[in-house]
């Protein structure tokens, strides 16, 4: 949520949000940024093909939805759940690491 309130308050002042680091390179992590309306990704040279694909299946109204629905929930294991679904909808199962 901490990262929903800096978006929120970038946009209102017409600043834009960008996320850098293993975050910006993780598929389930740019997921949740689609949904919380960050504006760009910075990632490894490695990584840029990856991360476009994930953002080219994503729908930003879904990721919005899936963010609700997380919020709603009371432990990690059914967000991991859910996310997993979310991810595996898209098509992107091969794209996230076993054993995360």
């Amino acid at each position: 949520r901490a990262i929903e309130l800096i978006v929120d308050g970038a946009h209102r002042y017409g600043r834009q949000v960008s996320v850098c680091g293993e975050m910006a390179e993780d598929p389930v992590a740019v997921l949740m940024l689609i949904g919380l309306g960050v504006d760009r990704l910075s990632v490894s040279a490695a990584s840029v093909a990856r991360i476009k694909h994930v953002i080219r299946r994503a729908n930003r109204q879904n990721a919005v939805d899936l963010l609700q629905e997380m919020y709603r929930q009371d432990d990690a294991g059914t967000i991991r759940f859910l996310l997993a679904g979310a991810i595996e909808e898209l098509g992107l199962g091969g794209l996230v690491r076993a054993g995360r």
